[in-house]
């Protein structure tokens, strides 16, 4: 599936800010899943960009506008091809204890830690314990985990923020794709299933039949021996195929944030996202 995804990113400032830096991780990956086609990044006011690999191998565009200015916009425009993985590929006879092999405790430590957002409590591993305990290989708990979050969450918009851990989450379940991708983690995690969060896009043919398709969407990826990393979209209750684009993975949402940075300047910001995907 060939797919183009417009994403911009408008801020307004009440009053004019200077020293204006930002880290961008809105560049599709290209890996044997997905293929970068043309890939333009343009910000207004015009600037120069430095263009980097960081430490999970997410391109990033770095950039800082030292004049003052009372709006910044971001356009990122990309095309994108995207391969079918059918489930018959993925292997369902990978038993729980192959990810406890030391090998890949060492390996993929990062994605086993509970650390910042994702707050690994008594209750969070219980109910992941609960899922568990009934199935024998570990595609059928990636699967459990998902539909345990889909059928206990609410998507309710605005009823979390930016910085709700997974603890404040699975007490009150109402938020957003980011809450759920942290919480597939945290449940992941707890039993010792490396896992790592990802941002991207998906693409809804039916206009309103996927949450997420306006904005940016974010996802789970969970580590199966032998197969790689496997695309879980708890919000969606759905395994990752040719709809969805991943533009950057981290250990949480902090690794892998479209747009971050920071300002001189004082004054309430504004800020305005919209995303468009479209198959071509």
């Amino acid at each position: 599936m060939k797919l183009r995804i417009l994403h911009r990113t408008e801020y307004r400032y009440a009053l004019p800010v200077r020293n204006n830096t930002n880290e961008l991780r809105v560049t599709p990956l290209s890996n044997l899943r997905q293929k970068l086609g043309l890939h333009l990044v343009r910000v207004l006011p015009a600037v120069r960009m430095r263009r980097y690999p960081d430490l999970y191998r997410n391109t990033v565009h770095l950039f800082e506008i030292e004049e003052t200015h009372r709006e910044l916009v971001i356009d990122v425009s990309s095309i994108v091809e995207t391969t079918p993985t059918p489930v018959s590929a993925i292997p369902t006879d990978v038993p729980l204890a192959a990810v406890r092999a030391e090998e890949v405790i060492e390996s993929f430590q990062p994605y086993l830690l509970s650390d910042g957002p994702i707050r690994i409590t008594p209750e969070i591993w219980r109910a992941a314990v609960d899922v568990e305990k009934d199935r024998g290989d570990l595609f059928s708990v990636i699967i459990g985990l998902m539909d345990f979050i889909h059928s206990t969450c609410k998507y309710v918009p605005g009823a979390t923020h930016i910085g709700t851990n997974t603890e404040e989450f699975f007490a009150k379940p109402q938020g957003v794709c980011q809450d759920y991708a942290h919480l597939l983690l945290a449940l992941c995690r707890s039993i010792g299933i490396p896992a790592r969060y990802v941002c991207g896009y998906v693409y809804d043919a039916k206009r309103g039949d996927v949450i997420g398709s306006h904005a940016s969407h974010a996802w789970a990826e969970i580590w199966i021996p032998g197969y790689g990393w496997l695309g879980v979209d708890p919000t969606n209750k759905k395994v990752i195929h040719e709809a969805y684009v991943a533009s950057s993975v981290g250990r949480d949402y902090r690794d892998a944030t479209p747009v971050s940075g920071s300002y001189w300047g004082g004054g309430d910001r504004e800020m305005r996202v919209t995303v468009h995907v479209e198959a071509k």
